[in-house]
């Protein structure tokens, strides 16, 4: 199956970024269970700080997209969530916060760290992952359980605050929150777990199943690599419906072309990340264009991770590139610079 020519749309993607300063903001509410914290605004304040900024300092890495979408894709999740960023993080934000608050960084440290690692932890449930155990290994860990933006426990974590807000009840409220997301989470394993095992039912002998979460309740995208073939399907509460299948092809190796383009950052980045993939080539006007479409990630009929490289082939010299997240092409085109082929 060839991708179809509008193979992007708009699409809402929502980053987990609202996610975890929601977790932040409860656990700034939990801290006032201390004295010190309760009787001085002072210390809340600093405290709210460091729960705001470390439920999100992990995800600092952001800064390497002014690098370029190559080196934020290599960067991103990696060594910021890695074991040694786990100590660093939490140093770092308590000498700096409590240097602007003028309180004892000792009174923050532990804060910061609850915050970072719980950080880190839950970016393990969703199918990017994290490189968790760098340096000691390089390899990610996702495990496919929890949407990048959940509406669920997004709801949870601030209707939670809200009803602290008001109520000033952290005893009452947060022991609550608390249990359900451990039950939330329990249930999404053994949701995911059973469409796996739907998904291995259906492609009996599969090689290789991935599997992504959506942001609906027990909907699930997976993509399977088959003996000829790459087949993607959509699992919800059990039902199969088939997206598409791929044909597998290996790299166009001895196109003299290729040798040259896959020399490119872009797609380096993207060959490097990307476990299960499918490829066109298509020429126009003197231009061959490489799109490298990512079958794991899948939002509303769209696969928005991609890598395409465009390149003269008279003159063999790289004319744009591109790798990243999409969900139009008239998006991609405006990245790329040049018409579309």
């Amino acid at each position: 199956m060839d991708l179809p020519s509008r193979f992007y749309r708009r699409s809402e993607f929502a980053l987990d970024t609202g996610t975890h300063i929601g977790m932040g903001l409860c656990l700034a509410a939990i801290s006032t269970l201390h004295p010190d914290v309760a009787a001085s605004t002072t210390m809340f304040a600093a405290v709210t700080t460091t729960a705001l900024v470390g439920s999100h300092a992990p995800d600092f890495d952001t800064v390497f997209k002014f690098k370029g979408n190559s080196a934020y894709l290599r960067q991103h999740r990696g060594k910021s969530h890695g074991l040694i960023a786990l100590i660093a993080w939490p140093l770092l934000l308590s000498i700096v916060i409590g240097t602007l608050f003028g309180v004892p960084p000792t009174s923050l440290w532990l804060m910061a760290q609850i915050a970072v690692a719980l950080h880190v932890f839950v970016d393990l449930f969703n199918a990017y992952g994290t490189q968790a155990l760098h340096p000691f290994k390089q390899s990610w860990i996702g495990w496919g359980v929890i949407n990048t933006f959940d509406p669920y426990l997004f709801t949870m974590y601030y209707a939670a605050f809200g009803i602290w807000l008001l109520t000033r009840a952290t005893i009452v409220i947060f022991p609550i929150l608390i249990a359900i997301v451990i039950i939330y989470y329990a249930v999404q394993f053994k949701l995911r777990n059973d469409a796996l095992a739907t998904a291995a039912r259906y492609y009996r002998g599969a090689h290789k199943l991935f599997i992504s979460p959506s942001m609906k309740w027990d909907e699930w995208h997976v993509a399977a690599r088959l003996r000829d073939e790459y087949s993607v399907v959509k699992i919800n509460s059990g039902t199969v419906v088939e997206c598409g299948n791929f044909r597998i092809k290996d790299e166009p190796h001895g196109d003299a072309l290729y040798e040259i383009v896959k020399q490119n950052a872009d797609l380096q980045a993207f060959l490097e990340f990307s476990k299960i993939h499918t490829y066109t080539v298509s020429r126009k006007d003197g231009i061959v264009e490489y799109r490298f479409t990512n079958l794991r990630y899948f939002t509303k009929e769209v696969y928005p991770f991609v890598a395409v490289v465009r390149i003269d082939a008279a003159t063999k010299e790289i004319v744009s590139s591109y790798t990243g997240w999409v969900f139009s092409e008239r998006t991609l085109q405006k990245k790329l610079f040049i018409p579309a082929l």
